[in-house]
């Protein structure tokens, strides 16, 4: 049989009874297969977020399955404020349920009667009560301009000793330094956190908000610190949602985490505090330290009626089985599995309403959008602000980059923002690399820490030098 012109690209494959459900990876579209027959449901009307989309998420239950459409970043409100970024929509053999827009809410697992929803915070929030101490080394305290330069080094090496590698030396190439190096560099619309581990000890600021780190890398020569007292967490709500939007509250005293219902009982995994932070030694006096979660279970009756609320501290609790760190790559394996017999089988050609709509976005947007992106390469090519365990005042060293251009191509939905510069790493080539602004329904593409992945994939996963086109090498 040929294949078809315009397949449907399954997700998953949900058995309801006799009844299989297959909903595409990326359109609004799911084949409800019985007996060989075959009839379609589409859900283009649903309201979608206002940015780009990943591929959907799905949950199977006993009736069906719920549809997690959850863009590629939270969103930012012209307030500054975040949006959720995440639509559920269930689908049955009958027919499909409006789009539910989750509210910022995390999906903790789904069953016959609905979605279950809790607070969208780790548990990390709460690990210590311990202040912080004040760090006398606040990149937005300091100016590049007034500290001492480092020794001035060629950005390339001369071209009469230098011999270009070939693909074969590159791809002998390991990264097996045991070294890191910790770079921030932030735009002047959005903050970015860069950080990557390369292959030495220096510590590199260039101009970004460092109050946006998540943690500060152990390998930094500051000393590790105490055993951290967690404290507890705080009453959060746990929803349930059923496919007509119909919400059920239930008040929960402490962070919850996952939600399963075992026959008339209600398993609820919970944090009653913030992870610790548990320190190892070694034989050379030396150490490091771990954060470690500790989450418990309880279990609560709901023969009747779900409960108002669920005070965990006055019930009997135990404490949570170890995740498998196989579960996830199972997990896969399985939906997997599942998918295989759907590629390249059903046809959606002619079939009405499998597509969304475009985004109704005006003109001002858009231009912030691709502002929004442009912004953070610049500066990129300017002097940063270093120190390292040998020389531990900070200095103002050059960039990597210099003659960083930033250029704007294309029209909506289809702008691109192009970026090329050169590279200490890669002597006489210049890079350059495009980034689509818009998705195909022209929604923006979130591009968080752009930055940083630019720069790792320089330095890990540059394409061959032959394939370079006049002096330029496409990443």
């Amino acid at each position: 049989m040929a294949a078809p012109e315009d397949p449907l690209v399954p997700a998953d494959a949900v058995a309801v009874g006799a009844t299989t459900l297959v909903p595409d990876l990326f359109r609004p579209v799911a084949a409800v297969v019985t007996a060989g027959s075959v009839r379609w449901l589409t859900w283009p009307g649903v309201s979608l977020p206002d940015r780009a989309l990943e591929e959907v998420e799905v949950l199977p239950t006993a009736s069906g399955a719920w549809l997690l459409y959850r863009s590629d970043g939270p969103g930012i409100d012209e307030d500054g404020r975040g949006r959720s970024g995440t639509v559920a929509v269930h689908l049955g053999p009958s027919g499909v349920s409006d789009g539910v827009e989750l509210d910022g809410l995390r999906p903790l697992g789904a069953d016959e009667g609905g979605l279950w929803l809790g607070d969208p915070r780790d548990a990390l929030e709460w690990m210590s009560d311990d202040d912080d101490d004040e760090d006398d080394n606040d990149p937005a305290d300091i100016d590049p301009a007034t500290l001492p330069r480092t020794p001035e080094e060629p950005f390339w090496p001369d071209p009469s000793e230098w011999t270009e590698p070939t693909d074969e030396d590159s791809d002998d190439e390991d990264g097996d330094d045991d070294g890191y190096t910790w770079s921030i560099g932030f735009a002047d619309e959005d903050d970015e956190d860069d950080t990557d581990d390369t292959d030495d000890t220096d510590v590199v600021v260039a101009g970004e908000d460092p109050g946006q780190r998540d943690s500060d890398p152990i390998e930094r020569a500051d000393p590790i610190p105490a055993p951290s007292r967690p404290l507890p967490t705080p009453p959060t709500d746990l929803v349930w949602i059923a496919p007509d939007g119909t919400r059920t509250v239930i008040r929960v005293d402490h962070l919850v985490d996952d939600v399963r219902r075992e026959g008339a009982a209600l398993v609820v995994r919970y944090f009653p505090a913030g992870p610790c932070r548990v320190v190892h030694e070694d034989e050379d006096g030396g150490g490091w330290w771990d954060v470690v979660y500790e989450p418990h279970e309880v279990r609560v009756d709901i023969s009747s009626a779900l409960p108002r609320s669920i005070d965990t501290d006055a019930l009997e609790s135990e404490p949570a089985a170890e995740e498998d760190e196989d579960a996830w790559e199972q997990a896969i394996d399985a939906r997997e599995a599942r998918r295989a017999p759907w590629l390249d089988r059903l046809d959606l050609a002619g079939v009405a309403g499998t597509r969304w709509p475009m985004w109704d976005a005006d003109e001002v947007s858009r231009a912030r959008a691709v502002d929004r992106l442009r912004a953070q390469f610049i500066g990129l090519d300017e002097r940063v602000v270093l120190w390292t365990r040998d020389h531990p005042e900070p200095r103002s060293v050059p960039s990597d980059q210099r003659d960083v251009q930033v250029v704007t191509e294309g029209s909506w939905p289809d702008t691109e923002v192009v970026v090329s510069f050169e590279h200490t790493a890669v002597p006489f080539l210049r890079l350059r690399r495009r980034y689509r602004v818009f998705d195909a329904t022209g929604r923006p593409i979130d591009w968080t820490h752009v930055t940083v992945h630019l720069e790792e994939d320089v330095l890990t996963a540059l394409p061959p030098r032959s394939h370079a086109v006049d002096g330029v090498l496409d990443l």
